[in-house]
């Protein structure tokens, strides 16, 4: 199943439930009428309403169906992830701003935050994430580290709404086979807080993340700042050991 066609559905329904077609306290039409209205697989359409039921957007009930949620108040932009193409997905909702790029040789320091060895060089690329309905309240700030080898990629950042690993893979043929990420409690800077319009030393999530081949050379690490009143990110956790 194309992770991008049971988030597409579950846009669509997010969406037909914001405008009012299916009001807090009232059930969806099943999961056979579904799959036939949007001409997709009732697995498409389980993967999409469990989506949903993560966003806090409708509550599953055995059979009963899928209950519609009383609206809670937004706490910025919402990231729900289960898997590498959910997350790549996320650029696809947004808009890259960039507003430097130069080149970087990795001290000890910075390699170790890298993955890489010391000495290494990158592209390094800095940049906001726009939500295109708030532009005057970014997501965050983001820095980049592109392989050497891929420098080239400079010359298409003007894909604002791709991922960096989608342009790689387009115009690098580099392909992300895994994705590390790190999440830690951080705050924001003075030089930070004016490029996000965000108080100096508010609250904010870093997320560091390293990208893969299959071969397991590390092409890509990116380092994002997010205020905590502008983003949420979300995930379900299930026990392997879970029956059925």
């Amino acid at each position: 199943m194309q992770a991008t066609l049971y988030s597409d559905l579950a846009r669509n329904l997010h969406s037909a439930i914001s405008s009012g077609k299916h009001r807090p306290g009232s059930f969806l039409p099943g999961e056979h009428e579904l799959a036939e209205v949007h001409g997709v697989s009732r697995a498409t359409v389980r993967a999409a309403l469990n989506m949903l039921e993560r966003e806090g957007v409708v509550e599953r009930r055995r059979g009963a169906g899928t209950l519609v949620l009383e609206p809670r108040p937004p706490a910025g932009f919402g990231q729900s992830v289960l898997t590498a193409d959910e997350l790549i997905n996320y650029a696809r909702d947004t808009r890259r701003v960039v507003s430097s790029i130069d080149d970087f040789v990795a001290d000890t320091a910075m390699a170790d935050v890298l993955g890489a060895a010391p000495g290494s060089r990158w592209l390094r690329i800095s940049s906001l994430r726009i939500d295109p309905a708030k532009v005057d309240r970014p997501i965050c700030s983001n820095v980049a580290y592109v392989a050497e080898e891929l420098a080239s990629i400079r010359h298409y950042l003007g894909e604002e709404t791709a991922a960096l690993c989608d342009l790689l893979s387009k115009h690098g043929g580099i392909r992300t086979d895994s994705i590390e990420q790190e999440l830690q409690g951080a705050i924001v800077s003075k030089a930070q807080s004016v490029a996000l319009g965000a108080p100096e030393g508010a609250p904010a999530l870093r997320i560091l993340r390293r990208y893969r081949d299959a071969s397991g050379w590390l092409f890509l690490t990116t380092v994002g700042l997010h205020p905590a009143d502008r983003f949420a990110y979300r995930m379900k956790l299930d026990r392997s050991d879970r029956a059925g």
